[in-house]
């Protein structure tokens, strides 16, 4: 009789096993903006970065294939995912537009915080928004923060977003703008892969944190694991790890840039 029973249970946790999980999810399909780094961009007909990297390891872990690919510039990415043509966008910014079409994770994948960008041999105290006023700042073009911060952009600080990335770096290099107000880890990215970049650093305090989550596409094969993947994210933010994928990929951005501008400029004198 107890041999029955343990059968019986057997079968049952094999048929809930069964039941839990979806035979046609053994692929995830992802992909992401092709030029935001460090959290991914493009390399060929692949996306790369540190969305990629926290991705593998999440989706190892639960013995499914991640792919992550280049679909095109990013409204075409995400009309790939409205249509379904793949099964999961990385790192974005979660709206209720994009919640139509997309079950995002519970748990953001990483932090993007919003920070100020000046001179080495320039910083300045900031502690609160108000540090910022009486000094003239830049922005990129339509960039966005969220509210209450983008109010007391447009109320009260002196800003200017009528520049260029590159225009900004110079405005600030000759000391017409005091700073830039630029994603932390995209910052570190792209100011450091530039010429002159070295001395542009960020200061301590955020002005805006934000996070930044992934989505299933409505009828992917594996939305039913969003869950596990969200639960997962909670855990490499908490041990460091999602800032570690970060940080190393800022340098992996930083190294190839400058090696591509090598490139270059062999190819030039060649």
């Amino acid at each position: 009789m107890l041999s029955v029973r343990l059968g019986l249970v057997f079968l049952f946790v094999s048929i809930s096993g069964a039941l839990a999980s979806d035979p046609n999810c053994t692929r995830v399909t992802a992909s992401a903006h092709p030029d935001y780094p460090p959290y991914h961009w493009r390399e060929g007909g692949r996306i790369v970065g540190a969305s990629v990297d926290l991705n593998k390891i999440v989706f190892q872990e639960l013995s499914v294939t991640f792919d992550a690919v280049f679909t095109g510039p990013w409204k075409r990415v995400l009309k790939t995912a409205e249509n379904g043509e793949i099964d999961f966008l990385m790192s974005l910014k979660k709206t209720g537009e994009r919640q139509r079409f997309l079950d995002f994770t519970d748990t953001p994948a990483f932090e993007n915080p919003f920070t100020v960008f000046t001179l080495e041999t320039r910083r300045f105290p900031l502690a609160v928004w108000n540090d910022l006023k009486g000094r003239y700042g830049a922005k990129n073009a339509g960039d966005r923060y969220g509210e209450p911060f983008d109010a007391y952009v447009a109320n009260v600080l002196e800003l200017s977003d009528n520049f260029s990335f590159q225009d900004n770096v110079n405005q600030l290099l000759v000391g017409r703008i005091d700073y830039i107000i630029h994603g932390r880890y995209v910052g570190q990215a792209q100011f450091g892969a530039i010429d002159g970049g070295k001395a542009i650093v960020p200061l301590d305090w955020n002005v805006m944190n934000g996070f930044v989550h992934s989505g299933f596409t409505l009828n992917s094969a594996c939305r039913h694991l969003k869950d596990k993947v969200s639960k997962r994210y909670g855990e490499l933010l908490a041990d460091g790890t999602a800032k570690r994928i970060l940080s190393d990929n800022v340098g992996r951005w930083i190294l190839r840039s400058r090696n591509y501008e090598l490139k270059k400029k062999v190819v030039d004198i060649d």
